[in-house]
């Protein structure tokens, strides 16, 4: 058990957990800043949000598996895989020489980040009790802000200097770290019986959702909604999603048991984080692009642009996270955060077309502050509502939908502004050409050449859509705000013992 946990093994333990939230986040920071270069280097502009997606999907497909199969036979193999797993998928990125190699590499990181994502937030909940852990969510929070603050300007100065190829590298002394503690400190479960578990559910879960998120991404690719791969992938999803419904109904150990749709906490705070991730992901997946094609920043400058942003979540992060602990009360903070954040989003939506750095920083840092006061209130909020035997299960279903938001909104984002996008560069072309526009070939030809006095023209285009984008997702950001509201406000338990068993 990790709360009877003494001494030196609990305080590496709480090191090793610090360094693979270090880890994971450096390396998605370091990349968000070389992605426009990587696109430009490797090709394809159609796939430059399979270099998300990839990893999204199988984090999304490894999150219930891990949190449900920890809960049975304990966090250490899990840990350790994700860690591997992570190393071993980072490496491979740095050696692609093809956009499906890298894509695939991308997948194999997903799996471990996957498994980290999970291990981190469920072991914060096996050590302190609810009332604690939002203190401790906020500290993992400022690690991760912190992360994001030093990657970006780290990934656009190693991406100008040396190769975005090493960008992928740097987590790795943290991750052979991180496998030496772990190893050390993390005990083995001691099951008192050999769980049952019905292998169906797992399979068919993890067909619905690769079926779900490669529609998603299709319909990116392919601007449509409408096509036959996508709507065979939407078959499929629900096809084995029923079947998924029907066979973990019966499990003796279900991966999402019926009590958690009968739990007000556990559902609001579903469609709340689904919402919100969808929105978010506007600024996740164009903002970088933005910096460095309408505003005409490199990269390493476009990551120091960054850093307020990331600056402000963690500063609100640690805030809200002790306040919480101290109030015992979430909602406020739940509330209070996605508002600001959804001013920021609609501000970040109406930039003109001659914004200066000023101007974006400044909603950066509103949409920042917003999502670090809200973001750590919904996993201690559904914590707070079950035994500590469920914690793997109810935290792992939470990322999930998460995931799938983020999923939803790379697919919604990119066809809003893909299609935006190339409607615009239609019409800046001579008579008798191409009504279809490659965007990827103008991204190509902004990089090469900057003197280009024609380049205003596409700059233009390139503002216009993306903040379009930043528009819708501030719609999905009040719809998140809105769905908060119905959340059910339940004061922090002070112990394990005292925390409600589900019916």
């Amino acid at each position: 058990m990790l709360r009877v946990l003494k001494g030196d093994k609990r305080r590496l333990l709480m090191v090793a957990l610090l360094i693979t939230m270090l880890t994971s986040a450096v390396n998605q920071t370091v990349v968000a800043t070389a992605m426009p270069r990587i696109v430009a280097d490797l090709g394809g502009l159609d796939f430059y949000s399979w270099l998300a997606t990839a990893y999204i999907l199988t984090s999304s497909v490894v999150v219930p598996l891990a949190g449900k199969f920890s809960d049975l036979w304990g966090r250490r193999p899990f840990f350790l895989a994700g860690v591997t797993l992570f190393l071993l998928g980072s490496w491979a990125s740095g050696l692609a020489h093809n956009m499906h190699w890298l894509i695939a590499a991308r997948a194999v990181q997903g799996l471990g980040g996957g498994m980290l994502m999970a291990m981190n937030t469920i072991t914060i909940g096996d050590l302190f009790p609810p009332a604690q852990r939002g203190r401790w969510q906020g500290i993992m929070m400022s690690v991760f802000a912190l992360a994001t603050l030093l990657g970006p300007t780290l990934g656009g100065w190693i991406t100008d200097h040396w190769s975005w190829r090493w960008v992928f590298y740097v987590s790795t002394p943290f991750g052979f770290l991180s496998l030496v503690l772990l190893f050390y400190a993390l005990p083995p479960n001691r099951a008192a019986h050999k769980p049952r578990v019905n292998y169906w559910s797992p399979v068919l879960l993890t067909v619905s959702v690769v079926g779900l998120l490669l529609a998603l991404t299709f319909a990116q690719q392919d601007l449509s909604w409408a096509t036959h791969r996508v709507l065979l992938g939407f078959a499929v999803a629900g096809v084995s999603g029923i079947l998924f419904a029907l066979a973990d109904s019966r499990a003796e150990e279900p991966l999402l048991p019926p009590w958690l749709w009968r739990n007000n906490i556990f559902v609001v705070s579903t469609i709340t984080l689904f919402l919100v991730t969808l929105g978010m992901f506007a600024i996740t997946l164009y903002l970088p692009m933005y910096l460095q094609i309408v505003t005409g920043v490199s990269a390493t400058y476009s990551g120091t642009l960054l850093t307020p942003m990331m600056l402000s979540v963690m500063i609100a992060a640690v805030v809200s996270g002790q306040l919480i602990s101290r109030l015992r009360h979430y909602k406020i903070f739940a509330v209070s955060g996605l508002a600001v954040a959804t001013v920021g989003m609609f501000y970040l939506g109406r930039l003109p077309v001659d914004a200066t750095h000023a101007m974006v920083v400044a909603g950066m840092i509103i949409s920042g502050t917003g999502m670090g006061i809200a973001m750590p209130t919904f996993t201690v909020a559904v914590q707070n509502t079950v035994r500590r035997t469920e914690l793997g299960t109810v935290t792992a279903a939470s990322q999930l939908f998460r995931s799938i938001g983020g999923v939803f909104g790379s697919a919604l984002t990119g066809n809003i502004v893909l299609t935006d996008l190339s409607h615009r560069l239609a019409g800046l072309l001579p008579p008798g050409a191409p009504a279809k526009v490659d965007p990827g070939q103008v991204l190509g030809r902004l990089m090469q050449m900057p003197g280009d006095p024609r380049l205003s023209l596409l700059k233009h285009a390139f503002s216009l859509s993306i903040t379009h984008g930043f528009f819708i997702g501030a719609i999905l950001l009040t719809g998140g705000l809105m769905a908060s509201l119905f959340l059910e406000d339940r004061e922090l338990k002070a112990r394990w013992d005292d925390q409600p068993a589900m019916e």
